[in-house]
């Protein structure tokens, strides 16, 4: 089998509309077809509900923080199986608690 391809949603910042564009393309992802799966980076479980109403199939967490490394595989593993796609959707923004000047 072919592993899954996939990609990351990511902002520069928090309300940067991660989860809308996360959402938009999941579900356009599987009105073509594609068997979709979500994935939370970081400890979030209110987005992972909405990604599992985009696809229609359950979404997971991963974070390297609180999780080990052993549970993180375990826990893609299942994400993965029957997927053709993933979208994955970022915590927060890639320079939230970065101080500015």
């Amino acid at each position: 089998m072919i592993p899954p391809r996939g990609f990351l949603v990511a902002a520069p910042r928090s309300s940067g509309g991660k989860t809308t564009v996360t959402l938009g393309l999941q579900r356009a992802l599987r009105r073509r077809g594609l068997a979709v799966r979500g994935v939370k980076n970081g400890p979030d479980y209110i987005d992972p509900a909405f990604h599992e109403a985009a696809t229609g199939a359950p979404s997971v967490n991963l974070d390297t923080f609180a999780m080990s490394d052993a549970t993180m595989t375990a826990i893609a593993a299942r994400a993965l199986a029957g997927a053709e796609i993933v979208v994955a959707e970022g915590s927060m923004g890639l320079f939230d608690g970065v101080r500015g000047e």
